[in-house]
């Protein structure tokens, strides 16, 4: 794969105009900030989250129009809309009010919407002022250091919108376990090239099987889970390089991590290749939730399985935990009689009727 095939990616994603956002973006070339701000609609209600799948994090720049307006065609099943790395400073307040004029008509879009604001004391609380009118799904804040700039934060951000953090200091990594502060307070990315900048270690630990590299994303991985945190491992800059990035997937995958950031669509496609469910996974989990909560019911919450060994409760919550990460609902019965093919004969013979 080449950069052709990111040049071919976004060319896809933009064939079906009638799913863009708006039909004419010419008129914001050259309109002023206020008559952006103006097009904001009265109000802006919360969107029904439905997607629960996050195989992948696309970032978007949030000063290029033509991506802002892909916005509900992305195939990303996270789209992350981009005020402060790769913004100049003189455009930050264009790009400020054009987040918010896209996320706040983005209402059909199926990926979920965040938007990266600057840091706090850097721009942040005037993106936020703004951004809370468009009620994005998250608001993304920067180089958070201590568990009182995520308070800050929760005071600034509207209640009903979800806040996500940034880990790109050694002082967050360290402290991470003491960053949610509130429930809202859900998801963190790693930011691992600042990380190693401010840890003083060289970018070229960055390598897939570097030690320290996975030292890391095992840290990371295992406090972010501890706390309760939903982990989002970080991007890979290299975007024409499709074939280590697919190699960071794998490994990171085979570590625990479901969620990859992305920069280009040919990340994202692989990206959401690596971290899909695999239907034998949810098979497994599946017949544990269906044997473990019939045996429950007889008062027996540890028994040998004949194909899957040892069941006890801990093994009911991991395979519960594999059913909500793959967007299954929670269900048994003849309901998972279904999701495993198994007609309602074999089930009666199953169980000796």
């Amino acid at each position: 794969m080449t950069f052709l095939t990111c040049v071919v990616g976004w060319s896809f994603i933009a064939q079906s105009l009638l799913l863009m956002i708006f039909k004419d973006i010419a008129w914001l070339d050259s309109a002023s900030i206020e008559a952006i701000e103006q097009q904001l609609p009265e109000t802006v209600s919360r969107r029904p989250l439905t997607r629960a799948l996050r195989r992948s994090a696309l970032m978007v720049s949030a000063h290029r129009l033509n991506h802002l307006n892909k916005l509900d065609v992305l195939a990303a099943d996270m789209a992350v809309i981009n005020l402060e790395d790769g913004v100049a400073p003189q455009e930050k307040p264009r790009a400020r009010a054009l987040a918010a004029l896209f996320t706040a008509h983005a209402r059909e879009a199926k990926t979920e919407l965040i938007v990266r604001v600057n840091p706090l004391g850097d721009g942040g609380e005037e993106d936020i002022r703004l951004i809370n009118r468009a009620v994005p799904d998250a608001i993304r804040i920067p180089k958070v250091r201590t568990a009182q700039e995520v308070e800050q934060a929760c005071r600034l951000v509207d209640p009903t919108i979800r806040i996500h953090l940034s880990v790109e200091t050694g002082e967050a990594l360290k402290h991470l376990v003491d960053l949610r502060v509130e429930e809202r307070v859900d998801t963190v990315y790693l930011g691992i090239l600042d990380l190693c900048a401010d840890l003083g270690l060289p970018q070229s630990v960055v390598t897939p099987g570097n030690p320290t590299a996975s030292h890391l994303l095992s840290r990371f991985l295992l406090d972010a889970l501890t706390a309760g945190f939903h982990p989002v491992s970080f991007v890979h800059q290299e975007y024409r390089d499709l074939e280590i990035f697919e190699q960071w997937c794998l490994l990171e995958r085979s570590m625990g991590f479901s969620s990859k950031g992305c920069i280009s669509p040919g990340q994202v496609e692989l990206a959401n290749r690596v971290f899909a469910p695999r239907p034998e996974e949810s098979a497994r989990a599946i017949a544990i939730v269906r044997c473990f909560e019939e045996e429950a019911q007889k008062g027996n919450t540890g028994f040998v399985h004949e194909q899957y060994g040892f069941i006890d409760e801990p093994v009911y919550r991991g395979a519960l935990a594999v059913l909500a990460a793959t967007d299954h609902e929670i269900v048994s019965g003849t309901k998972c009689d279904a999701m495993l093919n198994i007609s309602p004969e074999t089930r009666n013979m199953d169980q000796g009727t």
